[in-house]
């Protein structure tokens, strides 16, 4: 599985200069913040952190990170980057499913659009919850199923064989809720503006998210909860 996102990380992080890479990524990030609600000095872990797009940011507001992820060139690429912004961020080679900290270590755990390829993901979630202090939040970001940017991801899958998401399991909103541990569960979909929308307009590609999720829509292409400990 590794070897799917090694051949990613000199390029993963070139998406998100593009224009509609920066309006998904301020959409999904208000979502998960939302539910986060990060402080500086919080201690959190972010599983599945790839290039490091959460950790360095969150790091930059003040919190104690460190990621983990089971890619090492997808680490190296994060650390880099950290080097280069200057911020002590701990980056660790860990599957999800065995994580190398003790109980209750963390004030916070956060795992975004990398749990789609946990083999099962009940189990991952328990182990992200045992490293969680009591009191803590775990907060956890997907691809939503049944979303304009699943049937993106579907169709590539069907036309390429050896495309990475053909190693992925999608869930719905309902599904996640489901699986989440703990107690205070809540959820939301976010990101109903389709792949194909001209993102150079952003202010209307925001007012159309606003409308859905006035709304209430759950078919979102991203789908994120929230539990305590």
């Amino acid at each position: 599985m590794s070897q799917l996102f090694d051949d990613m990380a000199d390029s993963y992080d070139s998406w998100y200069e593009t224009p509609s890479g920066r309006v998904v990524d301020r959409i999904e990030k208000e979502a998960i913040y939302s539910y986060l609600e990060p402080r500086a000095g919080m201690k959190v872990l972010d599983i599945g952190c790839g290039t490091g797009l959460y950790a360095l940011d969150l790091a930059a507001r003040g919190l104690d990170v460190t990621g983990v992820d089971i890619s090492r060139p997808m680490l190296e690429r994060a650390r880099t980057k950290a080097k280069h912004a200057g911020l002590d961020i701990q980056f660790q080679e860990s599957d999800a499913s065995q994580l190398p900290f003790n109980d209750q270590f963390f004030d916070a755990v956060l795992s975004v659009t990398a749990l789609e390829f946990a083999s099962d993901l009940p189990t991952v979630l328990r182990e992200a919850f045992r490293v969680l202090k009591t009191g803590g939040r775990l907060v956890v970001g997907l691809i939503g199923r049944d979303s304009d940017w699943w049937r993106l991801y579907d169709e590539k899958s069907r036309r390429e064989p050896d495309n990475i998401f053909n190693r992925a399991r999608f869930y719905t909103l309902e599904e996640l809720l489901v699986a989440m541990p703990g107690r205070n569960v809540q959820g939301k979909a976010v990101l109903f503006v389709p792949p194909d929308f001209d993102y150079t307009r952003e202010d209307l590609a925001l007012a159309i998210e606003a409308e859905a999720v006035k709304y209430g829509r759950t078919d979102g292409g991203f789908i994120c909860a929230v539990a305590v400990k």
